[in-house]
């Protein structure tokens, strides 16, 4: 399954209000402007795998990926 960025950006606020976190804690803490949080959570853009991972661990979320051979 491929993840749109508009759906990892739902898992993210989601998470984020879960934990009582404001945009501006977490962009503190991954080492990004809140604008660029927002933009994420937006599903505006795609953010690199390495800032990703570093949200996502923040947020005590893990990723998965897989690899596979096209047939």
């Amino acid at each position: 399954m491929v993840m749109k960025k508009e759906e990892l950006g739902k898992i993210i606020r989601a998470r984020r209000k879960v934990l009582n976190l404001t945009i501006g804690e977490l962009a503190e803490y991954a080492g990004l402007s809140r604008t660029t949080i927002s933009d994420i959570e937006l599903g505006k853009i795609h953010p690199r795998l390495d800032v990703i991972n570093e949200i996502l661990r923040f947020l005590n979320l893990e990723m998965k990926i897989e690899v596979k051979q096209i047939k």
